[in-house]
């Protein structure tokens, strides 16, 4: 692999500060485009948010740096997979015996069928892209130190499982303990590999096989 395509490049690369707000606010516009399901636009609108964000951030590399041929894809594609449910089950284990809270399922699983199942495929792209292009932010501004990493994953985390408070009937526990949880092997994924292909892969492997469960016993 060219030195050039790594996505940790990114974390010390020229970043065009001033564009950090208009990515914000651009982000914050491909969200409300999926939640409130504009007509057409609503499952690409966060895909699309991340690619612009990248763009405006980083120029043409932004992109290509964060979808980078990633390495040791099989294992960590694995790894991450097996994690990301042993992460999810054991918050929700501390969410509904320890704090006592009643969770939500997922309202989306209630109407997927064949076409909706679909769709997910750019609406987790997104998912994963906000993610990555909060975490850059963060730690290119931090000065891409193991400190600011961390910072990174921390807060990009907690951001991620906050944005599915509407989905979950608002329900803090649940997102913080059980979503972000789950998030956490996607992100560890797209690190080990330097690219956002790992942890694309593994979150839609990971909605799939919980969708797909689901309109197996309830269809």
């Amino acid at each position: 692999m060219e030195v050039s395509s790594i996505l940790k490049q990114l974390f010390t690369a020229r970043m065009s500060k001033s564009a950090v707000p208009f990515s914000l606010i651009i982000l914050a516009l491909g969200f409300s485009a999926l939640i409130y399901q504009v007509p057409f636009i609503a499952p690409f609108s966060l895909a699309i948010a991340g690619f612009v964000s990248l763009y405006i951030l980083f120029g043409i590399q932004g992109i290509s740096y964060t979808f980078s041929k990633p390495k040791k894809l099989v294992s960590t594609f694995f790894i991450g997979l097996i994690a990301a449910f042993v992460f999810a089950f054991s918050g929700l284990i501390f969410a509904t015996k320890v704090l006592n809270s009643n969770t939500h399922d997922n309202p989306i699983a209630a109407k997927m069928n064949w076409i909706e199942l679909l769709k997910t495929i750019p609406m987790l792209l997104g998912e994963e892209l906000i993610t990555i292009v909060l975490l850059l932010i963060i730690v290119n501004i931090l000065g891409g130190t193991r400190k600011a990493l961390v910072i990174g994953v921390t807060v990009s985390t907690i951001i991620f499982g906050l944005l599915h408070l509407s989905t979950y009937d608002w329900n803090f526990a649940q997102v913080l303990l059980v979503i972000a949880f789950a998030r956490i092997p996607f992100t560890l994924a797209t690190l080990r590999s330097d690219s956002i292909y790992s942890g694309y892969f593994i979150h839609l492997a990971y909605d799939w096989i919980a969708f797909l469960s689901y309109m197996l016993t309830h269809h």
